[in-house]
């Protein structure tokens, strides 16, 4: 299973834990398959993160040259005093997660904001207005 932002959430996808709301009224059910509706709904309802099963969101090298790719980079230069503490190195490897899935969101942003720069360009392909 893999805590994921919502923004990688892709239709097929299946919740390896049910979503809750802030009350902690269950909104979707452990094994539910996601769609576009379904995660549309997720957005409106202000949900940033879900479960979902198995790793279907590469996070090790996603994000290459972002801000948040290189705190994760710094990870391990920061915390070089603290080798043998057991509890700075649960804090590290929180950190170094949490910044590998926010470098992944921030790659799938940029991406999706490329594809709609190419779908905006006219269809020869040149970006000029007819």
């Amino acid at each position: 299973m893999q805590k994921i932002p919502l923004d990688l959430a892709q239709p097929g996808m299946k919740l390896a834990k049910p979503v809750t709301n802030d009350g902690g009224m269950t909104i979707m059910g452990e094994g539910m398959e996601l769609t576009e509706s379904l995660i549309g709904r997720l957005e409106s309802m202000n949900v940033d993160r879900i479960t979902v099963q198995g790793s279907p969101v590469d996070v090790g090298g996603a994000g290459a040259g972002t801000r948040y790719a290189e705190r994760v980079e710094r990870m391990d230069h920061l915390f070089r005093h603290y080798a043998s503490d057991m509890w700075m190195i649960k804090v590290k490897n929180r950190l170094k997660q949490y910044f590998q899935l926010k470098a992944a969101a921030q790659e799938a942003r940029l991406k999706a904001l490329q594809e709609l720069e190419a779908a905006g360009e006219d269809d020869n392909g040149n970006g000029e207005e007819a």
